[in-house]
């Protein structure tokens, strides 16, 4: 309801806006513009301007038809007066005004003697009328000045001559009525040359030029031909003669001609007074409704455009149609809607309206209908700006993202595809309507008939290439989600079901069911990795507490001096036990932590190939009691890595300790560091004694061993969690196996050794060099090393 009421708010104010317009623009007229409102007399308007141009040339006109109808200059017809000359079929004939009035009597028409108008009564039988050629007219001088030349020029019927004398008559009596008085504010005197070369002058006044002068506005036509004026602007063509006589400039002025501005008589100029006085209260009240007409509209505008609701701003199926096509669209609905009221208004309004008022109903329509469009296309781009965008579905977009996007620019070709025939038809049909058009083109209708043709067309082609496009891109964006969910999207697929339409919008609705579903198994899976972690983390504090006491008791039994060699024995085994279940406790607690990122690094610049080296020389006694020799190469320069040099030691003592305990006896164990492409490798590979008949993805599951027996000692989580620790610190472990050869690889980002910067120091202002960041020393490495003592056989 809300939206309605200001709908209709907005409707009225735009049409209260446009008859604003149109009314204010037919008062401009009054003056330039709306500034001859500035004018506070109406002697300085330009309707006074233009009333004395009017009575000038009716002035004119008056002194031809004075010449013709009078005869001695007295205000009184004279009837016997010849004022046309012809010929006919038996010879030369005259005219006088009451032959001519008796000939339009035999016709029907007659003047009435006290109003001067003429009526018209069919006779009971149709008179004989003949033809004849025009001599002269005296009513007319210039007559044959306005027809061209010719077989026919002159020629007319005695029923045409005879009325047209008549009207000429009834005009000479109706300038008579307005200029043969002196009761009125319009003076003249004026003085003519007929075309007989005689004076002819012509006067409503006895005043002096002096006087006229003085009566408020004047205009004289001096015996120079120059022009007195202060009427303000000046009227046009006042020497101008046109069809008429020209002004006499032998004898005194030419013309004198003065408005008496205290409009002491009603006549027209009094009356133009008054309207101006009233217009320009009118337009004071209609700038008014003009203003709120504004106010309202730009307010109900936005409130239109933008809604009450969300349901309002929600994308529609017009929406989706291409920006210039919705134009378009429009375009051709308002030509359609303004041709059909034309046709109506035509019909059935045409009888009623005068032509102005018509035409002022015309207006408006057009500006209502071309309003009533444009505010559609402007709530369409509103709703399109709050879901994604003006030129979302825009061909100037889509011809962007066909250039930029592989998406869009795969659809836009694909569309293309099987189009060009498609298009190759239309072309020839809308050639072959232009030419049967232009062989036949003999009016609007035909020209109408093309363009409208033409446009079908185009729109034709348009949305077929549209729509072909649109189904491309679809199909495009459903192949793009399928591979994402194939390559392992964990459920972040999601299409946007507005952007599909037909039987792909069941397949987007199916494929955001899956990715749902991926997700809700994704999180279920996380939720479970974080329980489980937590159940590793709790249960090992919990045994973690007994296994205290069990090995702080057996250390007590030891300290008794047990003499029985059987109770040494099971001390001996409790006390081995104890400390495996410890080691294994503490590598269950580190792993969870390593894989759930649940620890505190503290990342400094180390020197990858000291830290190997220690760590390798911390390990040399368990590489010689199973006569295993350590090979470590390395550059000759430092590698800096950044890296926790606590966890990264971990990593390193966990591959040289399985390397002691799985190689086979009696051979070489081989580590080495090398840089490549900004990245530091350190490798370490031996020969094991046991088969390798597992993958190497599978040794870094945790519980398992490379020992498939069994019978080493270790929890199977040491490379685990040399792995999780790794990614912790932005780097890699990679393991290899080729037959029995094992190989492990932690691959780390080299970093750079930081720039020199100086500085001056406070008490001798010597410029000093220091590094940004000192180096880790190995010392420093291995204090950090330091934690919880460790098995030496768990570090699988």
């Amino acid at each position: 309801m809300k939206k309605t009421l200001c709908i209709i708010i907005h409707l009225l104010c735009v049409l209260l806006l446009a008859t604003g317009v149109y009314v204010l623009n037919g008062y401009s007229r009054a003056g330039y513009g709306l500034s001859w409102m500035e004018n506070v007399r109406f002697e300085n308007s330009m309707l006074f301007s233009e009333m004395v141009s009017d009575d000038i040339s009716n002035l004119k006109r008056f002194a031809v038809l004075i010449n013709a109808f009078e005869d001695d200059g007295n205000g009184e017809v004279t009837m016997d007066k010849t004022i046309v000359s012809a010929t006919t079929s038996n010879g030369g004939i005259t005219y006088t005004m009451a032959d001519l009035i008796t000939q339009a009597g035999r016709f029907g028409y007659s003047m009435d003697e006290e109003s001067h108008t003429i009526s018209y009564t069919a006779p009971r039988s149709e008179p004989d009328s003949y033809e004849l050629r025009i001599i002269y007219k005296e009513y007319d001088p210039f007559y044959f000045d306005k027809i061209p030349y010719g077989p026919t020029q002159g020629l007319t019927d005695i029923r045409s001559l005879s009325v047209d004398a008549l009207r000429a008559l009834a005009e000479y009596y109706s300038l008579r009525s307005v200029y043969g008085t002196d009761v009125t504010n319009f003076i003249y005197s004026v003085n003519f040359v007929t075309d007989n070369e005689e004076d002819l002058q012509i006067e409503n006044t006895t005043h002096t030029t002096e006087e006229i002068r003085s009566m408020g506005k004047y205009l004289i036509v001096t015996e120079n031909g120059t022009i007195e004026t202060n009427i303000d602007p000046q009227p046009e063509d006042i020497l101008e003669t046109g069809d008429s006589y020209e002004f006499m400039y032998t004898e005194g002025n030419a013309l004198e001609i003065g408005v008496d501005t205290a409009y002491i008589f009603n006549d027209r100029y009094k009356e133009g007074a008054d309207t101006l006085r009233g217009n320009r209260n009118e337009v004071n009240l209609w700038l008014s409704a003009i203003a709120a007409a504004i106010v309202l509209g730009l307010v109900s505008l936005v409130l239109v455009i933008r809604g009450f609701s969300e349901e309002d701003r929600k994308e529609l199926r017009l929406d989706r149609i291409p920006l210039e096509a919705l134009i378009v669209m429009y375009a051709c609905l308002s030509v359609f809607i303004y041709a059909l009221f034309r046709v109506i208004s035509e019909n059935v309004a045409g009888h009623i309206l005068e032509n102005s008022q018509e035409a002022l109903w015309r207006q408006l329509a057009r500006i209502v209908i071309v309003w009533i469009c444009s505010l559609g296309i402007l709530c369409s781009m509103y709703r399109r700006s709050i879901n994604g965008g003006c030129l979302k579905y825009s061909l100037l977009s889509g011809l962007v993202n066909a250039l930029t996007e592989d998406t869009a620019g795969n659809a836009a070709w694909e569309a293309a595809k099987g189009y060009v025939v498609f298009l190759a038809v239309n072309i020839c049909i809308i050639v072959f309507v232009i030419l049967c058009a232009l062989r036949r083109m003999e009016g609007t209708v035909y020209i109408i008939s093309m363009y409208m043709g033409i446009i079908l067309l185009a729109g034709v082609d348009i949305f077929v290439y549209v729509r072909r496009y649109r189904n491309a891109l679809e199909n495009a964006s459903l192949r793009k989600a399928i591979k994402s969910i194939s390559e392992g999207a964990r459920g972040n697929v999601r299409l946007n079901e507005n952007e599909f339409t037909e039987d792909r919008l069941g397949i987007a609705k199916e494929l955001n069911s899956i990715s749902d579903g991926l997700r809700v198994a994704i999180n279920e899976q996380v939720k479970a990795d974080k329980l489980k972690a937590d159940l590793i983390t709790n249960v090992s504090h919990d045994i973690r507490t007994p296994l205290t006491s069990i090995i702080n008791y057996v250390d007590l039994l030891k300290r008794e001096n047990v003499q029985d060699p059987k109770l040494q024995e099971y001390i001996d085994v409790l006390e081995k036990k104890s400390e495996r279940l410890k080691n294994l406790t503490e590598d269950l607690l580190e792993a969870s932590k390593a894989s759930s990122g649940n620890i505190n690094l503290d990342m400094q610049r180390i020197d990858m190939n000291e830290l190997a080296a220690q760590a390798g020389g911390e390990l040399i006694e368990k590489f010689t009691a199973r006569r295993l020799e350590l090979e470590l190469s390395v550059p000759d320069h430092p590698t800096f890595v950044m890296a926790d040099g606590r966890h990264l030691w971990r990593v390193f003592e966990n591959l040289y300790n399985n390397a002691a305990k799985y190689s086979l006896e009696g051979t070489r164990v081989y580590a080495g560091i090398t840089e490549k492409d900004g990245k530091a490798k350190f490798t370490i590979k031996n020969i094991s004694a046991a088969k390798l008949n597992i993958s190497p993805d599978e040794l870094t599951e945790r519980f398992v061993r490379g020992d498939q027996s069994r019978n080493t000692e270790g929890s199977g989580l040491g490379l685990n969690i040399a792995q999780s620790l790794t990614r912790l610190m932005k780097g890699e472990l990679v393991l290899e196996i080729d037959g029995d050869l094992y190989k492990a690889n932690v691959i780390m980002d080299i970093c750079e050794t930081p720039q020199q910067e100086e500085y001056v120091t406070a008490d001798n202002e010597e410029t000093v060099a220091e590094s940004e960041v000192l180096p880790v020393t190995a010392e420093e490495q291995s204090g950090r090393a330091e934690g919880p003592e460790r098995n030496e056989g768990g570090q699988d």
